[in-house]
């Protein structure tokens, strides 16, 4: 385990591998491409090929369904594709040779189209505004519940030292180490993903003995950060990049549609505050080789497994 994993600014070389559902995708995706490549060369040595180019916006809007960023690649490599085949056959007539070129501009402007779309849906007005202080003034005050959660920080393990992970009474930070900080964010955005949705607050330090909620801010987080992000679009990053992006891959090509972060000022503090909607597929924390489904119960985010599990999939999100 590398004990520098954790720290702010450290690239960690597994941070953009892919889950096992997006690469069952993919080989969804070439195994389309294939197909329909083999099946346009047959055709048009029949001589039927009109229409074959048809066919190749299947991959491409199947791509941009689930990768809206990426299906702009696919659409390339299906024009490269059907290019290819069809100039075997088609030169060197210029009429059809230009008819070819339009139909691969037309893969492209599918793709781009689709990502338009989505881009849209993606960036629709979240429910609160980056300067609704107040909705969150009022969150606070209302206290933890099943759609309410409040952290203190995110970075708070990533410089611990080795000493202090051995003996700490943490159970994550004995098992993720200088990761457990943000492994506790993810599992929490997770647990709302798969429940009903709700307002993660950063910043917020809780003293259940005395039953006193404070606006601590995410300031001391700043500090953990390279200096150039030590402001809430910097803050914004690491939760997406570092986070999202690195335990949640499933939903971070379409992390603006179900996540939305803004930065109140409170008391003079900056919180962190985070709208997350109910996801319309499970969503897993992936870390350290396991993936792990969690869901929101009364005022606290748990782990299950096995036939509970299979069970709550089938209830939630299967459609009537």
């Amino acid at each position: 385990m590398n004990w520098l994993s954790g720290m702010a600014g450290y690239k960690n070389p597994q941070k953009l591998r892919w889950s096992q559902t997006d690469l069952v995708r993919s080989w969804v995706i070439a195994a389309f491409i294939l197909s329909i490549t083999g099946l346009a060369y047959i055709s048009m040595t029949m001589g039927y090929g009109t229409i074959v180019p048809q066919l190749f916006y299947f991959p491409i809007l199947y791509t941009a369904y689930f990768y809206p960023a990426r299906s702009i690649y696919v659409a390339c490599s299906c024009g490269i594709a059907y290019s290819f085949v069809a100039a075997f056959f088609a030169a060197p007539e210029l009429f059809i040779m230009v008819g070819i070129i339009i139909q691969v501009l037309l893969f492209v402007g599918i793709a781009a189209a689709s990502g338009i779309v989505l881009k849209k849906r993606e960036h629709g007005s979240p429910p609160f505004s980056g300067d609704d202080a107040e909705a969150v003034r009022a969150m606070i005050a209302a206290g933890e519940s099943d759609h309410i959660e409040f952290k203190l920080r995110s970075l708070w393990s990533s410089d611990l030292l080795r000493e202090e992970i051995l003996s700490s009474e943490s159970a994550e930070v004995r098992k993720y180490h200088t990761n457990a900080s943000k492994f506790i964010i993810a599992r929490s955005i997770a647990g709302f993903l798969n429940t009903d949705g709700g307002e993660l607050i950063i910043g917020i330090k809780e003293d259940r003995i005395n039953n006193t909620i404070q606006i601590a801010g995410i300031e001391e987080d700043y500090l953990k950060l390279h200096i150039e992000d030590r402001n809430p679009d910097g803050y914004r990053r690491m939760i997406v990049d570092s986070i999202i992006r690195k335990y949640l891959p499933e939903v971070f090509d379409t992390v603006s549609m179900f996540i939305h972060l803004s930065f109140p000022v409170l008391s003079g503090r900056t919180v962190c505050h985070v709208n997350i909607l109910p996801a319309e597929k499970p969503v897993f924390v992936d870390i350290n080789n396991e993936e792990l489904f969690f869901i929101r119960v009364d005022a606290s985010t748990r782990s299950i497994t096995g036939k509970v599990l299979t069970h709550y999939i089938l209830t939630r999100f299967t459609s009537p």
